[in-house]
């Protein structure tokens, strides 16, 4: 089975919704986002993306803002506290930068508490060689507790009080089933939560099956991660439209910066942005 035909009988598009694309980029075509100066349509533009033309046709109507709402739900990082959350993704997906960006974000929010609460905690369950050298390097500077938990820990075992716990899983692949149980062991032994993180640039087909596979096991949310370094993000579009909710979104390489709630206003904004 193709991935889109996973994406199809997985999620089912909106009474209605399937209707011809709006084949000009008259106003109102976008919302309140401007086209390119190449003056390319909508439907264009979503196809350079390589956005399956099911999906196109599904966004249609009166905006590109209002058609991603639609299709996608815009939520929240769903992170508690005392809570763990596990972040998985394909080997390559900038899955500890995107951790590193979270754990810098919430050390800030920590730092200006007043004590209200505790720096954060990173459980790191990596145990490839070189891998937990790579975790620290990227959080060093950052003020949080980092420990190793290869094959991951019991949570009577971690001080969670009052503090964000981010678990680094090891990146695998989705088509090995071995991988899979593995990676579902490690978060069921350590009671997380779990978050898929897709980096833009990806096959959408791919981004498909591994957003399907996350939800299969057990994640509900997603990551958008290297924003800042690809053209096409249909990858992004096609795999929240699995039914993952589409939370933070990635705009630069940096772990203190470039790292923003995604909405669709914002998602509309950077679909239109074509290079050259």
């Amino acid at each position: 089975m193709s991935s889109f035909s996973t994406y199809q009988t997985s999620h089912q598009l909106p009474p209605g919704s399937a209707g011809p694309a709006r084949p000009d980029g008259a106003p109102g075509a976008s919302g309140d986002v401007a086209l390119p100066a190449n003056a390319l349509s909508i439907p264009d533009i979503l196809a350079w993306h390589s956005i399956p033309q099911e999906l196109i046709n599904a966004m249609a109507g009166s905006s590109l803002a209002a058609g991603l709402e639609r299709m996608i739900d815009f939520s929240p990082f769903p992170l508690q506290l005392g809570v763990p959350m596990a972040l998985g993704g394909a080997s390559g997906s900038g899955k500890s930068l995107t951790l590193a960006k979270l754990a810098a974000r919430y050390a800030r929010q920590a730092r200006q508490s007043g004590g209200r609460i505790r720096r954060p905690l990173v459980l790191a369950c990596d145990s490839t060689p070189g891998s937990y050298i790579k975790l620290a390097s990227i959080l060093r500077g950052c003020d949080i507790d980092l420990m190793k938990a290869y094959g991951g820990i019991n949570p009577r075992f971690i001080d969670s009080y009052n503090r964000i716990i981010l678990v680094d899983l090891p990146g695998l692949c989705v088509y090995s089933p071995k991988a899979m149980t593995e990676m579902r062991d490690v978060v069921a032994r350590t009671e997380a939560n779990l978050s898929l993180v897709i980096p833009a640039g990806m096959d959408p087909e791919e981004s498909t099956d591994i957003a399907a596979a996350f939800q299969q096991y057990g994640a509900k949310s997603m990551i958008a991660s290297r924003m800042e370094q690809s053209g096409r993000i249909g990858s992004i579009i096609t795999a929240a439209a699995c039914g993952l909710s589409l939370t933070y979104g990635s705009y630069s390489g940096s772990i203190n910066e470039g790292f923003t709630q995604l909405t669709p206003a914002i998602l509309a904004r950077r679909l239109l942005v074509l290079p050259g």
